[in-house]
């Protein structure tokens, strides 16, 4: 695993959300054993925030935590998926994909909730990161844990679209309705849009490949942007990896 000071010069806007969010969440603490929950709901996304004029909550209610166990799910989450991300979108890119996917996650969750219910969390906008990963790797082998029990292997592309269909249907039936299914929703939704937008097609299109033909693509596809388009800079790790490797099986003279 990367250490915090090789993480932050490969992406440095994931370690600054994610020490950020702990940080606020250390301070919450203590806000709340002096001054209980209320003292809180001034941070806190909710229909009667905004219609109070309380819009700075859009953006605060992002590095508020109802427990610890929800804090580590998001800075986990981030912490691995992030970096690809970033280095894939760009700091300010990425940045934008965050707190809009945040945003836009908190809005539809509170359109659809009573004006009284709070919202916190960074679910939202983490769900739009995972989502930006989605769409510039669909074919992506990943391992997520089901249930945070059974690991289970599958493409990004099935992760992706099981996220946007549990949420939407969790939603809709009432299951579990502590949890925020509609900013998860809106977040990968939001991710999703943008990446979309921002993404060259053939960037899109990134994938691990699968069959002999498809690697094969892939690497000349590879070679042509470290070629034509400056170096490696842009590429993400896994891309620099395949690179490495296309070298080394290269013939020595």
């Amino acid at each position: 695993m990367q250490g915090w000071h090789e993480k932050f010069r490969v992406a440095p806007v994931t370690v600054c959300l994610v020490g950020l969010s702990v940080a606020v969440y250390v301070l919450e603490v203590f806000l709340l054993a002096r001054e209980g929950p209320s003292g809180l709901s001034r941070w806190a996304l909710s229909g009667r925030a905004l219609q109070e004029g309380m819009y700075w909550t859009l953006v605060t209610h992002l590095f508020l935590h109802g427990s610890l166990l929800h804090l580590m799910v998001n800075v986990l989450a981030l912490w691995f998926i992030g970096p690809e991300v970033e280095m894939m979108l760009g700091r300010m890119r990425y940045a934008v994909t965050y707190f809009v996917s945040g945003v836009a996650g908190g809005l539809l969750q509170t359109a659809f909730s009573a004006p009284t219910v709070e919202l916190v969390g960074a679910s939202g906008a983490v769900c739009g990161v995972l989502l930006a990963f989605v769409v510039a790797y669909p074919q992506m082998p990943l391992r997520a844990l089901l249930f945070f029990i059974l690991p289970v292997s599958m493409k990004a592309r099935t992760l992706g679209w099981g996220l946007i269909v549990v949420s939407l249907l969790l939603a809709v039936l009432g299951i579990l309705p502590q949890i925020g299914h509609l900013a998860h929703l809106g977040g990968a939704l939001a991710g999703a849009a943008l990446t979309y937008w921002w993404l060259p097609p053939a960037a899109a299109r990134r994938r691990i490949p699968g069959t002999e033909s498809e690697r094969a693509a892939d690497e000349e596809e590879l070679l042509r942007r470290v070629t034509e388009e400056g170096g490696i800079e842009g590429l993400s790790r896994q891309e620099r990896k395949v690179l490495e490797r296309l070298a080394e099986r290269r013939p020595r003279r």
